[in-house]
C-alpha cells in the first residue's frame, strides 16, 4: 500500500518519506540519548552524594578510630590492668581514671559522629535494610550513653558498654563500600580504575 502511494506521489515522494523518516529516527536516538545522560548524571550524583554524606566520613571515622584504638591499646591494654577475658576494661582505679578519659575525649565523640552519620543519612545506604554491623554500632553508642551519664554523677560501677563495639564487621563494611562507590563513581565519570 506504502508503494502504490509513493508511486502515485512521484519520485519526490521518496525524498520526503526519507526525510521525514529520517528526522524521526535521529530524533527518537537523541531522545534516549539524553535519557541515558540523564539517568547517568542521576546516578552519579547519588554515588556522591553517598560518598559525601555517609561512606567517606564514615570511612574516614572508622579509620581514625581504628587508627587511635590500636594506639591506645598499645600504650594502656598491654598489662592485665585492661583485661577481660578477650575484651578491654580496666581492672584497677588508675585504669579506670584513664579508660574514662579516652572513653570521653577520644572514643565516644568518634562513635556519636559515625552513629549520627548513619542516622542522618540512611537514606544513602547501599543496601536495602540496615547492616547488622550498623545497628551494633547504635547499640554500643546508646549503651555507653547510659554509662557517661552515671560517670557525670561519679557512678563508675559499669565501664563498658553492654554492646561491643563491632570492629570485626565495621571496619571491612565501611572499607569495602567506600572502595565500591569510589569505582562506582570513577566508571560513571568515564575514569575507570
Amino acid at each position: 500500500m506504502l508503494d502504490a502511494l509513493i508511486s502515485w506521489l512521484g519520485g519526490e515522494a521518496k525524498t520526503v518519506a526519507f526525510a521525514i523518516l529520517s528526522g524521526t529516527a535521529a530524533f527518537l536516538a537523541k531522545g534516549a540519548y539524553e535519557l541515558s545522560l540523564a539517568r547517568r548524571k542521576d546516578k552519579l550524583e547519588r554515588v556522591n552524594q553517598q560518598l559525601r554524606l555517609l561512606y567517606g566520613p564514615l570511612f574516614s571515622l572508622m579509620n581514625v578510630s581504628t587508627i587511635t584504638w590500636h594506639a591506645f591499646i598499645d600504650q594502656y591494654c598491654e598489662n592485665p590492668n585492661f583485661r577481660v577475658g578477650d575484651r578491654y576494661a580496666p581492672q584497677t582505679p588508675e585504669a579506670e581514671k584513664i579508660w574514662r578519659h579516652w572513653m570521653e575525649n577520644v572514643f565516644m565523640p568518634l562513635n556519636a559522629q559515625m552513629a549520627q552519620l548513619v542516622t542522618e543519612n540512611a537514606d544513602l545506604l547501599e543496601e536495602e535494610q540496615m547492616p547488622d554491623c550498623l545497628l551494633k554500632l547504635s547499640a554500643h553508642v546508646h549503651g555507653y550513653t547510659g554509662i557517661l551519664a552515671a560517670w557525670n554523677k561519679q557512678d563508675y560501677s559499669r565501664h563498658v558498654s553492654l554492646t561491643p563495639f563491632p570492629i570485626r564487621d565495621l571496619h571491612p563494611y565501611a572499607t569495602e563500600t567506600f572502595r565500591k562507590l569510589k569505582a562506582r563513581q570513577a566508571a560513571l565519570i568515564g575514569r575507570r580504575k
